[in-house]
């Protein structure tokens, strides 16, 4: 590693209505607003994203029930100053849950434990009456959020069927859970993308950004994982919700640092994800960027003065921290590499459609 590692831009890295009519959905009372059952701990001035910090992290330490939903639902509200509303989010997702649920009926193989993924890979990638004969697809406008965060939002897709790597797979895992199916979130390098396990017990990798299924070992050598990342964990594992719900922190802290700038209620959040989830690289990157931006900032603000020991403590955090990224076998993937890897996912999927359609003219 340099010794300073370029600013990573995360991408985090980031109801459709049937033809018939749906039947009657029970939607959970929720008021637009998140409600704690606790007292807030004061940890930043903006009252949304401390709302936000804390319910989270009352879910990572066992105060409220894990909720996927919900966590990626605050995530968004805190960035929008509260104005989504959360009756209209559950009670879409609900919605959409029971038309899936009504056509794994229709279709007659509810009792495939993967009947669940079925529909949710025939909702997300084929026009249907599942989707309005709309399906989702990947949107190339501003796909990192640079411009605008709100473009990675989960609440913008399902308005527009057109999202990235964050919403594309979290919607699917909401859904999933809606269902009580079966979904796992994955990372790979600036990525993010679903697994689940087959009939036989076999991994299945759901690339929603191409709509079609990649091989584990098309994602390795395709976006350049090294062996060393795969050894300790870092890439391609099947995330448990309690590492999902903690990932939503690193999330709530990047759209802060859009919003606000680096500071130390971003490092509060990596912190308390790394504390459930601790091989999260995508984290222990935006730990990087925070402690570098916000130290270079006080060795300016303190330059030609002794440093204080706050100051010292702060760079040997920071080079705990750039060791451990080293150590686990990190390799940055530049925006523009990335957008080629995209583009190679659609040469793949017309690849394998290609020797799908000579092995069945057979």
């Amino acid at each position: 590693m340099k010794r300073h590692l370029p600013i990573l831009l995360l991408l985090v890295l980031l109801g459709c209505q049937s033809e018939k009519e749906k039947p009657a959905v029970q939607v959970e009372e929720v008021k637009n607003t998140p409600q704690v059952a606790f007292k807030d701990t004061f940890v930043t001035q903006d009252e949304h994203f401390n709302k936000a910090y804390n319910e989270i992290a009352h879910m990572l330490e066992g105060k409220l029930p894990l909720d996927f939903k919900r966590a990626v639902f605050l995530t968004e509200w805190s960035y929008s100053e509260g104005m989504l509303d959360y009756d209209k989010y559950c009670h879409d997702i609900a919605a959409t849950a029971q038309t899936l649920k009504a056509f794994i009926e229709e279709k007659g193989v509810g009792q495939y434990k993967t009947a669940g993924n079925f529909a949710l890979y025939e909702f997300f990638t084929r026009p249907s009456k599942l989707n309005g004969n709309l399906p989702y697809t990947y949107d190339f406008n501003d796909f990192t959020g640079k411009k605008d965060w709100r473009q990675t939002f989960v609440s913008k897709l399902m308005e527009t069927h057109k999202g990235n790597c964050r919403s594309l797979p979290y919607y699917y895992k909401i859904l999933a859970e809606e269902m009580k199916t079966e979904a796992f979130l994955a990372i790979a390098p600036n990525h993010i993308y679903i697994k689940h396990l087959d009939e036989q017990g076999k991994w299945v990798n759901v690339e929603l950004t191409n709509g079609h299924f990649s091989s584990d070992a098309w994602m390795i050598s395709s976006s350049g994982i090294s062996a060393e990342a795969i050894q300790n964990g870092i890439y391609m594992e099947a995330l448990d919700l309690k590492k999902s719900v903690a990932y939503c922190l690193t999330e709530l802290a990047i759209g802060y640092q859009r919003k606000y700038d680096y500071d130390e209620f971003g490092l509060l959040c990596c912190d308390k994800t790394l504390e459930y989830f601790p091989k999260s690289i995508h984290t222990l990157m935006q730990k990087h960027n925070i402690m570098r931006s916000v130290g270079m900032k006080r060795v300016e603000k303190f330059k030609g003065k002794k440093p204080t020991p706050k100051m010292i403590a702060w760079h040997e955090e920071f080079k705990r921290n750039e060791t451990l990224i080293e150590s686990l076998g990190y390799r940055e993937m530049p925006p523009d590499k990335y957008e080629q890897w995209l583009k190679s996912m659609e040469q793949e999927k017309s690849k394998q459609l290609s020797n799908n359609s000579i092995t069945s003219s057979r």
